[in-house]
């Protein structure tokens, strides 16, 4: 999605410039959670969060780009605290069972579930927005998980002929999981009984499947 002109995304930002667009994307989910996309503006977002409209334009282009911008946010997230670059290394079948277990307690969090329901609403209007989408889950859920099943091919773990689709197997078997809780709003507790249970038989079932 290229709400934002190339000078501007490709100039960093000064540490007072990364807290004022921190600043802008907290108050951005705030209100799309509470108030929905259509009736959330940036001039809303500003009277939250404070702030020049020129200086909201600049990092976002326009109220889409802001989406797209906390989407983003989001999924960085998200990968930040269910990947560990510590965790990567680890045996593959502790690793699969642990990164599972983290991304299905990250997608069922009330807030995760909220923006979830949101995206989806949203995605059929805004078609740039639903690639959006998808870029980001490739390379924020997919890529490290298939770098995981990459890893442990190279340490002689596993035999796996394609690691990309496995990795797509593995990241939509845990969305199917979540699936329902999404329905119900989440649980802010994470995974119950039932939830870990399937989770670790798919896991178990993909380990079976390519163990070397």
């Amino acid at each position: 999605m290229n709400t934002v002109s190339n000078d501007t995304a490709a100039r960093p930002l000064t540490s007072k410039g990364e807290a004022r667009r921190e600043r802008l994307l907290e108050a951005a989910t705030q209100s799309l959670l509470e108030h929905g996309y259509a009736q959330t503006s940036i001039q809303r977002v500003l009277r939250q969060a404070g702030g020049s409209a020129a200086t909201a334009y600049q990092l976002f282009g326009n109220k889409e780009g802001l989406l797209a911008a906390v989407l983003q946010h989001e999924l960085d997230g998200l990968r930040a605290a269910v990947f560990p670059a510590a965790m990567l290394t680890q045996p593959v079948g502790v690793a699969l069972h642990e990164l599972s277990v983290r991304l299905l307690t990250y997608a069922l969090q009330p807030k995760s579930v909220a923006l979830y329901r949101l995206l989806i609403s949203e995605c059929h209007r805004l078609p740039q927005l639903a690639e959006a989408l998808r870029i980001a889950v490739e390379k924020q859920i997919h890529a490290p998980l298939e770098q995981c099943l990459r890893q442990a091919c190279e340490r002689g773990e596993l035999r796996i002929d394609d690691p990309r689709q496995a990795a797509l197997t593995l990241g939509n078997l845990i969305n199917g999981i979540a699936a329902h809780a999404r329905l119900s709003g989440g649980s802010a507790d994470g995974p119950d009984a039932e939830h870990l249970a399937t989770c670790r038989y798919g896991v178990d079932t993909l380990l079976r499947a390519f163990r070397a």
